[in-house]
């Protein structure tokens, strides 16, 4: 028999499963995929943003029960991470926003030093075993698809939600903590595009650009994001619509949501105004479309003067200071309005999971089934884009796993 049984074999998984033979204990570590942690594989476009300077910092991390990370988090901290990196010879390097990624930007690195740290500490790694029931006692069992059996002191659950379900994610990890005795709330796609109907975005497809998104989804609430906006075929998606949408998924399910995108971030519509008047105070033989020529990608120009109902063709001296005014208006909120998420095939994590509050955060232990542990995206927490996501694996799989079976 085990002394500790982790069940998942990704980045909480594997943290919490090295934890725990740091202790000393006999683990095994229970993996459904023919490979250790695929989405680390694969995120960060192969790099694997590791972490974040500003990991520490509470707001970063949603929950029902805002202070629930922070246990968790203050036991192994951003620092501890990147000793913990350093002792197997990750090299760190910091991006914009406070992202931090391998030297090497090799996503590959990280699993390979999980994976050889799992060996020298003797860790049981069983690949391609899908667990399919977990029976719960003085003991735990577990039982896999193809009818090979565990049983240990304690079991870890860490095999994550059902983001990248391309890559073999799935709700079975959360269907056997719920079938334990625990709550799981709804579940969305996080960290994802969004999908629009406006027939002038995929005009746009393909086009990066700087800019300010801006949701208001309340009388007090108002969700802004400043970074790169990529227009696609199907919506909008980049930095600013991955992070934002972890708040947005939800409420789009009560109906579409209007954002408003600032092309020319940090400017207002009278600042806007003025800057069209001079360009085309110098240059008034020009188009209104030529007109926007190093200012604008030419790309989105066409499309952009139609939705605001212009004609690209018409010169700027025929164009009057209300047509100004209104256009400048329209370059700092232009509407755009979202009507859902991509799927869970594109999400980066899960919105939602087991109920937090049916968790000591203390030692990630179950209030419910004294000795089962739930760790990382199985849990109704998630972190913001660039790394937070990475930091709740690590802390709470290492809190898990370092308590021990006492």
């Amino acid at each position: 028999m085990y002394q500790t049984m982790v069940v998942g074999g990704g980045a909480a998984g594997m943290m919490a499963a090295i934890a725990a033979a740091e202790l000393g204990e006999r683990v095994v570590l229970l993996e459904g995929n023919d490979r250790l942690g695929r989405k680390i594989l694969i995120s960060g476009n192969g790099r694997c943003n590791l972490t974040n300077k500003n990991a520490d910092v509470l707001k970063h991390y949603h929950c029902s029960f805002p202070t629930f990370v922070k246990p968790a988090l203050e036991a192994f901290t951003m620092r501890d991470t990147l000793k913990f990196f350093a002792r197997m010879g990750i090299q760190i390097k910091e991006e914009k926003r406070g992202r931090l990624f391998p030297q090497s930007d090799q996503a590959q690195a990280i699993v390979d030093v999980f994976e050889e740290r799992l060996s020298l500490l003797g860790v049981d790694v069983c690949k391609g075993e899908k667990i399919k029931k977990l029976t719960c006692g003085e003991t735990f069992g577990a039982a896999s698809t193809s009818g090979e059996e565990w049983s240990a002191k304690r079991a870890i659950l860490a095999s994550g939600g059902m983001s990248l379900n391309k890559l073999g994610a799935d709700r079975s990890g959360i269907d056997l903590a719920v079938d334990a005795g625990h709550t799981c709330t709804n579940l969305y796609p996080g960290l994802v595009a969004l999908e629009s109907s406006d027939p002038y975005i995929p005009r746009m497809q393909g086009s990066k650009i700087w800019a300010e998104v801006r949701a208001v989804v309340t009388t007090r609430r108002t969700l802004v994001d400043i970074d790169d906006l990529l227009f696609t075929k199907y919506g909008i998606s980049g930095f600013t619509v991955l992070n934002l949408s972890a708040q947005l998924v939800p409420l789009l399910e009560k109906g579409a949501i209007e954002v408003n995108v600032n092309l020319l971030p940090g400017k207002t519509a009278e600042q806007v105004s003025e800057i069209l008047k001079e360009r085309w105070q110098q240059n008034p033989h020009r188009t209104l479309g030529f007109s926007f020529t190093g200012l604008l990608s030419n790309k989105i120009v066409p499309p952009l003067l139609q939705k605001l109902g212009f004609e690209a063709k018409q010169k700027v001296g025929k164009i009057n200071k209300n047509q100004r005014w209104k256009l400048a208006q329209g370059l700092v909120g232009l509407p755009i309005v979202v009507t859902g998420p991509r799927s869970f095939d594109f999400a980066e994590v899960t919105i939602g999971g087991i109920e937090v509050r049916e968790i000591d955060p203390y030692s990630m232990q179950s209030y419910i089934v004294p000795g089962l542990y739930l760790v990382g995206e199985m849990l109704a927490v998630h972190g913001d884009l660039g790394g937070f996501n990475f930091q709740w694996a690590w802390s709470s799989g290492h809190l898990a796993g370092a308590c021990g079976i006492s």
